[in-house]
């Protein structure tokens, strides 16, 4: 099976594959055809794990690149000549750290969100005296039944 490698720094995106594993490429500083780090097929699989995010894809191709160097052994020729692979392992490995926390920032959305509820609703909801009562409230600790102070209103 021959894997591809390809690289158009003309397409990078987030619109489609090939924008896609563009901005990966460029990412992770896999650009150069000379020196190929990772194949289109590992990029493309990548951004199927990660639902597309080009910098999770990122990441876990840096961590790729981090795992092939990490199983090279440090070398160093008579003091003249050294290749020393720890560096790229850690290089790779922080880079993709780095490439995590900008996927946190940028392309991830976390937490909870409601739409769709009114203001009207919600007081509706609060005002019918056949519901169950909430356990529990804003105001962080003022939570019945554990809070019982005279300035809250259980309401």
């Amino acid at each position: 099976m021959i894997m591809a490698w390809s690289y158009d720094a003309t397409n990078l995106g987030t619109s489609t594959v090939a924008e896609r594993l563009n901005s990966v490429r460029l990412l992770v500083g896999d650009t150069d055809t000379n020196d190929q780090q990772v194949q289109n097929e590992e990029i493309i699989f990548a951004l199927n794990q990660t639902s597309d995010n080009v910098y999770y894809a990122a990441a876990w191709s840096a961590r790729t690149i981090a795992a092939q160097y990490s199983r090279r052994v440090t070398q160093n020729l008579s003091g003249a000549l050294s290749a020393d692979y720890s560096d790229l392992q850690e290089h790779y490995t922080s880079l993709a750290e780095t490439l995590e926390h900008q996927g946190k920032k940028t392309g991830a959305v976390l937490g909870i969100k409601a739409g769709g509820i009114s203001i009207a609703r919600v007081d509706a909801v609060r005002q019918d005296t056949d519901r169950v009562p909430a356990s529990f409230r804003r105001d962080r600790f003022k939570n019945p039944p554990s809070y019982s102070g005279d300035d809250y209103d259980y309401s």
